[in-house]
């Protein structure tokens, strides 16, 4: 199965026609900037990404400036609501953290802002007009901490085609590489786990990235297997949300007892993409985007524990 789509970084020089084409169709057509004001004299000196389609067509595309200001991203409309701004963007996050930049920045028009929001961008101004269009700037902090380098292997990782396993260390690492493997999905999440780490699976970026796997098509599915949910009965989780408002294709349950014991915890997604932690309650793991013997093994595993679970008393309450 061949990925959705794939970001690569590339310089103006060798990518100007793709890079021209791509912002002439979007900005220039489509919003009706002025071609004075899109081609700025600053492309040269930027980084630039570039998203090409299952044939090797552009899709998409996006800069960083040297001092981190994000700009140019556009996405043809075809292409639109699949991930593809989401990667533009955790793309240039990369190059600016490799570039030991502490903080990006970035001109939001103001239909874009929750999208941003989503990935930790603050908005710092009132409403102004670039190019006849509304916007807000927004900032983003980098930490000063760079990539770990699980966090910058995984940026480049695209479903259904990279091979080799990504090894993880941090929370940051496991947070990056299920957000990686569900924004990618199309069909399925199978996600076997302890108590839905808020860290993890209760951030707005996965839990947009869930939303989205789920909606893709009638016939996706999210199932979620938890050994123990009473930390979220007590605490509330953003997914307990999620499944009451798409209860057709989201589902919790709570484990049998015979599999409450089971010391790891997995997610697989598209019967391919795998994460794996042979202890739940630590963050010691590896990714693969393309492991489909491993996710098979994984998958029989939780069928079987998904036939003797239950749905959970105390959640269904709650989604009420």
């Amino acid at each position: 199965m061949k990925p959705k789509f794939r970001v690569t970084h590339v310089s103006w020089q060798e990518a100007e026609a793709d890079l021209r084409r791509l912002r002439e169709t979007v900005f220039i057509q489509e919003q009706h900037v002025a071609e004075a004001l899109e081609w700025d004299g600053k492309d040269a000196d930027c980084q630039h990404v570039l998203a090409f389609d299952q044939n090797n067509k552009p899709i998409g595309t996006a800069r960083i400036t040297p001092d981190g200001q994000i700009g140019r991203m556009a996405v043809l409309p075809e292409y639109r609501r699949q991930g593809v701004g989401s990667a533009l963007l955790v793309a240039l996050t990369t190059l600016a953290k490799r570039a030991g930049l502490e903080r990006v920045e970035l001109n939001a028009q103001i239909r874009a802002l929750p999208f941003y929001e989503r990935y930790g961008f603050v908005v710092d101004s009132e409403e102004f007009m670039d190019a006849g269009i509304p916007h807000r700037h927004m900032y983003r902090l980098l930490g000063g901490t760079g990539n770990t380098e699980a966090e910058t292997e995984l940026a480049s990782q695209v479903l259904g085609t990279s091979t080799g396993p990504v090894y993880l260390h941090t929370r940051a690492d496991n947070r990056e590489a299920a957000l990686r493997l569900v924004e990618q999905a199309s069909r399925t999440l199978h996600l076997f786990t302890r108590d839905l780490d808020p860290s993890l699976f209760d951030t707005a970026p996965f839990i947009e990235a869930t939303k989205q796997l789920a909606l893709a098509s009638p016939r996706s599915k999210v199932y979620i297997l938890i050994q123990d949910p009473t930390s979220i009965v007590k605490r509330g989780h953003r997914i307990i949300e999620l499944a009451r408002r798409i209860n057709s294709h989201v589902f919790l349950h709570r484990a049998a007892d015979e599999d409450k014991d089971r010391l790891d915890n997995f997610l697989v997604v598209d019967d391919m993409g795998v994460l794996t932690r042979p202890h739940g309650d630590r963050f010691e793991g590896s990714a693969n985007f393309y492991a489909p013997a491993d996710a098979r093994l994984l998958l029989k595993y939780f069928k079987e524990a998904w036939e003797r679970s239950q749905p959970e008393a105390e959640l269904r309450r709650l989604h009420l």
